[in-house]
């Protein structure tokens, strides 16, 4: 989701890194400039590779930037999503820009009048100029796909990624839940990309700039670029708003009408009312590794209101001696629902919480644990959020 808004977020950077002081850009928005609208909604849009005389939209999603409180919302929407009996993503090559942005409006509730449409092979540059990025892979990933050229073949790891590899891997998206699987991985590159940007000189920023406006359609000028920026370039927040979608039996997406109201409520007032959901899943490698001990556990989630994706009863081979969480991901707010839950199902139990990509002791002990899963043939959807080992 999050990969094509960084680059959003990394033009504005570069473009206010390569303004004038702030002094100069009071002025110029005092003599020249008209306000924008207050909050500025855009839509953002990756795009596939053209295939056939067929482009389709990679990933859509809308961003909210709220000027006053210095908060942007963001929301992406499945490019898979069953719209009038098609998936969404075809829409833009059929309708347009204008038309397709009327759609997005009806499913958000918000009025669009700026959009960011970017090529995906933008991030085989950006790799290639900032990288190479340290990327830890939490699954096997191998898919081919011959009309696009694309091979992807990684093994669970850390890897030292540019160009080829890093777009590669920001791609995949062959998962239980098709593109869905694949979203939140891409902020962290995104960010590390980010970082190395605004680590360059005034000099590499200027090319960095020129290449990125040439690989993007913007309806904004760079006056409105520089204004925003300076209105929320300190204690800029980020936060996202989950779209409602369920799995229908025919394996399609489509929107969950029960909380679609509650959706375009959370956009419009920027107050999330809707829960987000965390995948996670528990192994037992207590002393009683049986059903029934299974059972119990998940009774003592679901009396507290929590569901595993599956407990794995029968523990795994793996050299952890005490209650650990492994924690896969880093999406906001995952740490204090870690906490909450912990401390009403397990209130006894000391867990010793892990960031996965950030112990190195711990990627191994990870690794084997999805090879032992994998081995006894259970069913692992990623991505993963979080691993709880009870001991």
């Amino acid at each position: 989701m999050k990969n094509v808004l960084y680059v959003f977020i990394i033009f504005i950077g570069i473009a206010a890194a390569l303004s004038v002081s702030a002094i100069w850009i009071e002025v110029f928005v005092r003599m020249f400039f008209i306000q924008t609208e207050d909050p500025v909604n855009i839509l953002v849009l990756g795009l596939d590779k053209d295939i056939g005389g067929t482009r389709r939209t990679d990933v859509i999603l809308v961003a909210s930037v709220d000027l006053e409180s210095k908060r942007m919302l963001m929301s992406s929407i499945p490019r898979d999503l069953i719209v009038d009996g098609k998936k969404i993503n075809a829409y833009y090559q059929s309708e347009g820009i204008e038309k397709f942005t009327e759609r997005i409006e009806k499913l958000t509730g918000l009025k669009i009048k700026r959009h960011f449409i970017v090529d995906y092979e933008i991030f085989k540059f950006l790799g290639d100029e900032l990288g190479p990025i340290e990327v830890f892979v939490d699954r096997p990933m191998y898919y081919k796909d011959a009309a696009q050229g694309l091979e992807i073949n990684f093994s669970p790891g850390y890897y030292k990624m540019k160009g080829k590899e890093l777009l590669a891997y920001l791609r995949f998206r062959k998962t239980a839940e098709g593109d869905i699987g694949r979203l939140d991985k891409q902020r962290v590159i995104i960010e590390k990309l980010a970082q190395k940007a605004l680590n360059k000189n005034v000099f590499s920023l200027t090319e960095l700039y020129r290449e990125i406006r040439k690989r993007t359609e913007f309806n904004m000028d760079i006056g409105e670029v520089v204004y925003i920026f300076s209105k929320v370039k300190t204690n800029f927040k980020i936060d996202t708003i989950p779209f409602p979608y369920f799995i229908g039996e025919d394996g399609n997406l489509y929107i969950d009408e029960s909380k679609h109201k509650d959706y375009i409520a959370s956009l419009s007032s920027g107050e999330k009312k809707l829960e987000e959901k965390y995948r996670f899943y528990v192994i037992n490698n207590t002393l009683k590794r049986t059903a029934s001990e299974g059972k119990r556990i998940e009774e003592l989630f679901k009396s507290k209101g929590y569901q595993p994706n599956n407990i794995f009863y029968e523990g795994v081979d793996v050299d952890i001696k005490k209650d650990t969480v492994l924690v896969l991901t880093k999406k906001e707010a995952l740490d204090e629902y870690i906490d909450q839950m912990l401390s009403q199902v397990f209130p006894d139990k000391k867990f010793n919480v892990v960031y996965v990509e950030n112990n190195i002791e711990y990627v191994s002990k990870y690794i084997t644990i999805i090879g032992e899963l994998t081995k006894q043939g259970k069913k692992i959807v990623f991505p993963i959020d979080f691993l709880i080992i009870l001991k």
